[in-house]
This record gives C-alpha cells, structure tokens and sequence, in this order.
C-alpha cells in the first residue's frame, strides 16, 4: 500500500487555511453580534422610554386623583391606556432578555443577570382593575370615582410604584446619561446593555407589590 505523506509547506498551506477560515467565522459573528445587539437595543430601548413615558403620565394622575379624592371617568381611561401599554412593554423587556444571544451564531453573554424574574401579574392586575372600575362607571353613568376605603387603598398602592419608578429612572439618567442628548443616551443604552439593568430595576421595584391584590372587593 502507497503511504502518503504531507510535506512541511503543505502542513504549512494547511495550518494558514485553517487560520484564516476561522479568522472569517470570528469575523462574521462579530459582524453579526453587533447587528443583533443594535437590532435588539433599539426594540428595548422603546420599550424602556415607553415605560418611563407613560409612567410618569399615569404618577400625574394619580397625584392629582389622590389630591382631589375622586378620579373622573377621562382620567380613568388615560390612566387605563397608560398602564395597558406598561404592560405591553415590560412584557416585550422580559420577552428579549429570554431570547437574547439564543440564536445558533450569536453567542452574547448578558451584561447583567436578573435572578428574579417578576411575572407581568402586577401590571397585568393594575390593567385589569381598572378596566374593572371603567365597566362599572359605565353601567352605573358615574361621571367620577370617589376614591376612599379600598378604592384609595388601590390607588395608593399604584401610587406609591408608579413614584418608586420615575425615582429610579430619574436616578438611573442622572448617573448614566448626565449632559448627554437622546441621540447620545439611545447609543449609550444599547452600547453597554443598560435596558438590562433598567429592566432588573422595574423588577426589584415591582417585587413588593406581587402579593398585592389590586382586585374590587365585594
């Protein structure tokens, strides 16, 4: 039987060939990496501005609800539309942080690790109750809510986490983003994976109100 042997500048050619195809791969999924991060930092870095957006729209009306001991019926349905769309997009966070870096090329290791993850019950819950509350004035033809016993009680508990939140974003943009233009924080956020660390921060923040109710008694 003929034996065949590789020569030094084959095994060379060979060792160069092998170089540069991984160089490639490397190369390739570094290019690929870098897309699905953008792609994936834009989506939740909406989700995140939608939140502190609509967060801060519902803080308004509770405050002044809570001030005037009745919430009226318009108010009512903006403070629903605002906690539905809440809803939506904390669900969308929770959605990308479970799918990033699954894909077979992409091998992403998260910035930061939630240990905990808060289900999308308590916004889920908020959004229910006041679709609670809508149907009910509706069939009633209350023109407003008086808010006092467990109806302040609801309203207060929102309250108390809707302001926990804007506190957090607030602190969160102070420290990350002080002096920087939209342009500049969206670049920012998606760059270092901070929709990551805002995404942990709701968490934590939701984490007492889990247990709560946010139900109509009868």
């Amino acid at each position: 039987m003929k034996s065949y042997k590789i020569s030094k500048n084959n095994s060379i050619l060979l060792i160069l060939a092998v170089l540069i195809i991984s160089l490639l791969i490397n190369v390739y999924t570094s290019i690929m990496n870098s897309r699905y991060k953008i792609l994936v930092g834009k989506e939740t870095y909406k989700s995140v501005e939608e939140i502190r957006n609509r967060n801060e729209g519902a803080l308004n009306i509770l405050n002044q609800s809570i001030k005037a001991g009745s919430i009226s019926n318009e108010e009512l349905l903006a403070l629903y539309k605002n906690y539905s769309s809440m809803s939506d997009e904390f669900t969308n966070l929770w959605s990308n942080y479970k799918n990033y870096g699954k894909e077979e090329i992409i091998t992403i290791s998260k910035k930061s690790k939630i240990s905990k993850e808060i289900p999308n019950e308590v916004y889920s819950r908020i959004e229910s109750l006041l679709f609670e509350y809508l149907n009910s004035e509706m069939k009633n033809q209350n023109d407003k809510i008086i808010l006092e016993g467990e109806t302040l009680n609801n309203f207060s508990a929102m309250n108390n986490m809707s302001n926990q939140l804007n506190e957090f974003f607030k602190e969160f943009n102070q420290e990350k983003f002080s002096n920087k233009t939209e342009e500049d924080k969206e670049i920012i956020t998606i760059k270092k994976n901070y929709w990551i660390d805002i995404l942990n921060g709701i968490n934590s923040i939701m984490d007492p109100y889990i247990n709560y109710e946010f139900t109509i008694k009868s």
